[in-house]
């Protein structure tokens, strides 16, 4: 993968970096890939991989698997959040979209689920069908957000979950969705999204259309394996980059890292992921989010289990796998389900 052992000082700047860079961020490369690599089981390709490659590269391409294709905008179950020519930044290709999947004949609290992939992928079929399938089980209404992500860099991710959480708070009557019960869960960069609209809601929110006068604030926050700091190192490179691409600059690096989000009206937030996460390690990002939070007094819990996975979505069969019962104890406590 690519290194980045002289840290650009504008990027911008260099467009042979950029080029080389989307080569590896490109989902058409990523694809490519795992026509290869997926007819092998997860332990066979760590024993195929080379030695050089990092145990990080693999948890990242072994859930990089093109899963944001398995449903499409204009699939009966899909709401799409604009029409096309409101879209914000719009490239006439992606358009973001929620699927709700909602408790029939209940008033119930709800889960905004953004799942992770790098900002390359969606990886909407585990970190997202199978989260809201388990949270729905639990009693609770789930909406999946489709978001945006490479080539479309910041602000897109951000203003397609705003305009979610928008979209289903207007809908909250209808849909039977509690009022200021609705948290929203992100995995690994939707760990890093959903963690990042409380500090930037009020600065993108004119760019959300004709709901913009709607709160687009979760009421709580679970972030699972999330990336917090964006100077931190995954698969070789640092997050920025993955992130923002040609649009990064040190600043805007320094104010969409989580931790330079968070103030004393920050939501209730659960955090967890595995000790030996290698790709968003919880020692650069959990841990450096919950010492934020407990510097303004913002109720919060850290879960570090053991185990050296990233990506590992439920966590079925792994001590990780307690988070889901352990976060809605959370959110019990603070009255946010």
């Amino acid at each position: 993968m690519l290194t980045m052992d002289n840290r650009l000082k504008d990027a911008k700047n260099d467009k042979a970096a950029f080029e080389q860079l989307e080569k590896y961020t490109s989902v058409k490369q990523i694809n490519r890939l795992f026509r290869f690599i997926m007819p092998f089981k997860f332990t066979t390709l760590q024993k195929l991989a080379p030695k050089s490659m990092k145990r990080s590269v693999v948890d990242m391409l072994n859930f990089l698997n093109g899963q944001d294709n398995i449903i499409t905008p204009e699939d009966p179950r899909s709401m799409l959040l604009w029409e096309d020519k409101d879209i914000p930044l719009y490239d006439g290709v992606r358009k973001p979209f929620i699927v709700p999947m909602l408790l029939e004949n209940k008033k119930a609290p709800a889960v905004v689920i953004a799942p992770g992939g790098a900002y390359i992928n969606c990886c909407i079929k585990d970190e997202g069908f199978r989260v809201a399938e388990r949270f729905n089980e639990l009693g609770f209404h789930a909406i999946i957000v489709n978001y945006r992500v490479s080539p479309n860099r910041y602000p897109c991710p951000q203003l397609d979950f705003i305009r979610a959480m928008q979209v289903v708070r207007s809908k909250a009557e209808e849909w039977g969705i509690i009022e200021n019960k609705i948290t929203a869960i992100g995995f690994s960069a939707g760990g890093h999204l959903v963690t990042s609209i409380p500090g930037l809601f009020e600065e993108l929110r004119e760019q959300t259309g004709d709901l913009k006068d709607i709160n687009g604030v979760p009421d709580a926050l679970i972030g699972g394996y999330p990336m917090i700091d964006l100077k931190c190192q995954s698969m070789g490179i640092t997050c920025d980059m993955i992130f923002l691409g040609d649009k990064l600059t040190e600043e805007l690096s320094r104010k969409l890292s989580v931790q330079n989000l968070i103030d004393e009206n920050y939501p209730p937030t659960f955090l967890f992921a595995e000790e030996g996460d290698n790709t968003c390690p919880p020692k650069t990002n959990c841990e450096v989010a919950k010492k934020v939070l407990d510097k303004y007094n913002v109720p919060n819990e850290m879960h570090v289990y053991k185990g050296d996975r990233h990506g590992f979505n439920l966590g079925e069969g792994r001590e990780s796998g307690a988070w889901v019962e352990s976060s809605i104890a959370f959110l019990k406590k603070y009255n946010k389900a």
